[in-house]
């Protein structure tokens, strides 16, 4: 099992480029830490406002300093 970087509950920044698309970046939540499967870590992250969650990978993600309250999910 990979080593993670964040944990769940911990507040990030997740910052991605989809295709040939904008690049695209916004707060979210660590919600569960995912099997890597061999690669690097992966993270289930959900922003506060949304009803679903999704998967980024470990090099998406950037810790934030403000912190959600995990009893908002």
């Amino acid at each position: 099992m990979p080593d993670y970087l964040y944990e769940r509950g911990q507040s990030v920044t997740f910052t991605t480029r989809r295709f040939t698309g904008p690049v695209w970046s916004g707060s979210f939540l660590i919600t569960k830490l995912l099997p890597s499967g061999g690669q690097e870590p992966r993270y289930e992250i959900k922003r506060i406002e949304e009803a679903y969650s999704r998967v980024a990978l470990e090099s998406e993600l950037t810790a934030r300093s403000d912190v959600f309250q995990s009893t908002q999910l």
